[in-house]
């Protein structure tokens, strides 16, 4: 008696096994049959976690000055945050593999295009990934804002950048107007913002 209960077990769970493994192994083919799926990824207030220097860890104060930066353009060109003073900006850490990146990218586009005539400045600024990785990204998602390299994640340590997402609006003068971890951030949301920047 005590044999067939103990068989019966092992078969129990060596059907649970193969169940989840085949859910497995069909999301995972799913996925690789469809390069795209991020596009349908839609989080909310979700984050992807970002290794940065621990001694670097902290948080910029709303109204405190925007520490300044250099970075790389896709055609290599170097620019620093003081290059736009007078500009309201917008700075988004992301990256490529963040789906709640991807997700509010569509919504930044958006922005961009309606303040196309504005002084409103965007800065993309990628983490840890090359040109083409960075080009071919920006071509698949028809992105028209800049989209920057963060040569040794130096800005990310200056804004203490932990999680991707990370945005951070800073007004004409230099000064930190807020920050915002998380995503994806509506049209809504980013418009609401720059509005106000452009208001000042």
């Amino acid at each position: 008696m005590n044999n067939r209960v103990f068989l019966g077990l092992i078969i129990v769970l060596s059907c649970a096994i193969l169940l989840v493994g085949s859910v497995l192994v069909g999301a995972a083919l799913a996925l690789q049959g469809n390069p795209l799926a991020l596009a349908d990824f839609t989080p909310q207030n979700k984050t992807a976690p970002l290794i940065t220097q621990p001694d670097r860890l902290g948080a910029l104060e709303d109204g405190s000055p925007a520490p300044d930066f250099t970075v790389t353009t896709m055609d290599g060109a170097k620019l620093k945050l003081s290059d736009f003073r007078g500009k309201p900006v917008m700075i988004n850490f992301w990256a490529s593999w963040c789906g709640p990146c991807t997700a509010e990218m569509k919504n930044i586009e958006a922005v961009y295009q309606k303040h196309t005539n504005d002084d409103f400045v965007i800065l993309a600024v990628n983490q840890g990934e090359g040109d083409d990785t960075i080009k071919g990204y920006g071509e698949l998602w028809k992105l028209h804002f800049r989209l920057l390299r963060d040569d040794n994640q130096n800005a990310a340590q200056l804004y203490h950048v932990q999680a991707l997402p990370t945005t951070v609006f800073v007004d004409r003068e230099g000064k930190v107007y807020e920050v915002h971890i998380g995503g994806p951030m509506t049209q809504e949301f980013i418009e609401k913002r720059v509005d106000a920047l452009l208001a000042k």
